[in-house]
């Protein structure tokens, strides 16, 4: 619950909706090639939430608790201490239209579901994959995995749940 990546830094705000939103330096890097890649392409992608603390995630989870109840905030929402976001290799995006809900539905999402990979970023919960990473389809969350393994997961078209049990728990 104490665990604050010691490499974190902010997004510059032209790639991210607002001041403060942090990721892990290279996750920062790569994030950054990936938006300048996007914007030479007409398009516009911005990072909109990166790095929560344990309690921030304990607040934004308890939330969630009380406006669904567990088992279904289960599904969209990592508890405390288990968030991706907390280890600052996770971000949300956003589109042109600056809203995540609408993400999948946006040019950005297209290209963003295509070349992803190349900057070591995977879209973390795919969509109709809800019955091996247990979390619904969020087309606007994606994790920082580094280029190989990215890539791996990409050319395969599988999980980080997938990749994990076959190349990493093995």
């Amino acid at each position: 619950n104490d665990y604050v990546p010691e490499n974190l830094v902010d997004i510059n705000i032209k790639y991210a909706t607002k001041e403060g939103i942090k990721l892990v330096d290279y996750a920062n890097d790569d994030f950054i090639k990936l938006c300048n890649d996007a914007n030479k392409e007409g398009l516009d992608i911005k990072a909109i939430s990166g790095y929560r603390s344990y309690t921030y995630q304990t607040s934004l989870y308890n939330n969630y608790v009380k406006q669904d109840g567990v088992t279904k905030a289960d599904t969209y929402s990592a508890r405390p201490g288990y968030s991706e976001h907390q280890t600052g290799l996770a971000v949300d995006v956003a589109g042109s239209n600056y809203q995540f809900d609408q993400f999948k539905n946006s040019k950005e999402y297209k290209w963003l579901k295509d070349n992803a990979y190349k900057y070591g970023f995977i879209i973390r919960y795919p969509e109709e994959k809800e019955n091996i990473t247990l979390y619904q389809y969020e087309s606007w969350h994606i994790r920082y995995v580094g280029k190989d393994i990215a890539t791996n997961i990409f050319n395969k078209d599988i999980t980080f749940d997938e990749y994990y049990v076959k190349y990493i728990d093995n």
